[in-house]
């Protein structure tokens, strides 16, 4: 047990140090680990390649399709401008009086399907528009920033999400798990609210080169259904085993249901908001969203060929005394996984590959700690969700990104952003053990 828990404590100080030293791309850093793992486990060459092989295979064959679909679908979403059309109606809806709130939400609605990166760039054109005497650019920024950044850490189809359930078995209940996801969200936004308001008020921007917010130019249906069509129809799929009077209409419920054949589904009704200008330009934006959904994939998988060969090592001993059944180790399982989280999400940055690597470490030891039952394991993927958001700071690209367009200076970036990040995380930490409990 010892010689497993050094050897894994090894392995992602290994990680950590290739990806924050020798600037290795994470994908080469997880195989290194997996490799580095597997040899001071005793296991020959040839057995660690085969076991990375399969895990990375296995990962892949479960979310391939939804990560690629879903890449497609947020980059027509951000090219046709559907995505500032759906923040000026959430604007309006709010009325002028609430664009705080009103941000805070537009951030966690876009930031399911487009990348928190691309969102903020996109809708930050909103802001100066928006901002008066009462409510400042910094208050907005912020409260846009942290809405983007909330969905993208926990709401599926976003990739780590995504993965998380893949590396859980929770594929077959992705609906489930975006609805724990929307329920951690919630809390979580309106905690980075209170605290843009607060945090934000003495900020001065020092640059604002946005555009003003501009008039929407889509149908209010069209511009939201790509959104709520496939969360609706994922959630479909179990209705027949629910209402005995469409049983006969299982199979068909449960191919629409199929999260890839609903977000195919989602990415054909976003087609119809390509204006006829931009015809011509839309088999480009497919290709370069596949160009980014490869290299996503590329460092899923290779978290998967990590998880594969710790699965294979016997890991799960690890907490057999601590963690075995009793609510109390389901709450320490919690823990654990928040903890694990935000480790290596503060210690390398990347939100997307913390919460891969530590659903690849943890999908081994799930059913001793007694995450059995789907709503366990969806609280189990809202703790990790809630880790990788602990914290956002100088080693994140999204930090730079919040802090160059938003013209929030370094260091009040870090005294607002990283704080609310923080915050946030501890938020859904409590969330998630608060639903175990309850749930």
């Amino acid at each position: 047990m010892v010689q497993i828990g050094l050897t894994l404590l090894i392995s992602i100080i290994a990680l950590i140090a290739a990806s924050r030293y020798l600037k290795l791309h994470p994908f080469f850093s997880l195989l290194l680990a997996a490799l580095i793992f597997g040899i001071m486990m005793g296991k020959s060459i040839l057995e660690i390649l085969s076991t990375m092989q399969s895990g990375f295979g296995s990962l892949l064959q479960q979310i391939g399709f939804l990560v690629a679909i879903g890449s497609c679908l947020g980059i027509v979403m951000e090219r046709t401008g559907a995505m500032t059309s759906i923040g000026n109606k959430i604007v309006n809806a709010f009325g002028v009086g609430k664009t705080l709130i009103a941000m805070s939400m537009i951030g966690v609605v876009v930031g399911i399907p487009v990348y928190c990166d691309s969102g903020f760039i996109i809708l930050s054109r909103l802001i100066p528009a928006l901002s008066s005497s009462s409510i400042n650019e910094a208050q907005l920024s912020l409260a846009l920033s942290t809405g983007l950044y909330t969905s993208h850490t926990l709401v599926p189809p976003t990739p780590g999400p995504l993965a998380a359930a893949a590396n859980l078995g929770m594929t077959a209940n992705l609906g489930l798990v975006m609805l724990i996801g929307f329920i951690g969200a919630l809390p979580a936004a309106l905690i980075a609210y209170v605290l843009a308001k607060k945090m934000g008020t003495p900020i001065q921007v020092t640059q604002s080169n946005l555009e003003s917010i501009q008039k929407s130019k889509h149908n209010t249906v069209l511009v939201f259904l790509p959104l709520i069509l496939p969360i609706l129809l994922i959630s479909l799929a179990s209705l027949p085993g629910v209402i005995p009077a469409i049983q006969s209409w299982t199979t068909a419920f449960k191919i629409i249901g199929t999260p890839a054949v609903a977000l195919l589904i989602g990415l054909l009704c976003a087609m119809l908001l390509i204006p006829k200008k931009q015809k011509s330009e839309w088999p480009g934006w497919i290709s370069e969203a596949l160009k980014d959904a490869g290299v996503i994939l590329l460092i899923t998988g290779a978290g998967g060929s990590f998880g594969a060969v710790i699965k294979a090592s016997g890991v799960d001993i690890i907490l057999k005394e601590h963690v075995a059944g009793s609510q109390a180790g389901g709450i320490i399982f919690l823990l654990i996984a928040f903890a694990l989280g935000s480790i290596l999400k503060t210690a390398q940055g990347s939100s997307t590959s913390a919460i891969i690597v530590t659903s690849s470490l943890l999908a081994p030891l799930t059913v001793l700690a007694g995450f059995i039952s789907p709503i366990h394991l969806s609280t189990l993927i809202l703790s990790i969700g809630g880790g990788a958001m602990t914290v956002s700071h100088a080693n994140d690209s999204y930090f730079w990104v919040v802090s160059q367009f938003s013209g929030i200076s370094e260091r009040d970036a870090y005294r607002s952003f990283t704080l609310i990040t923080l915050a946030q995380g501890l938020t859904v930490l409590l969330t998630s053990i608060l639903l175990f409990i309850l749930l």
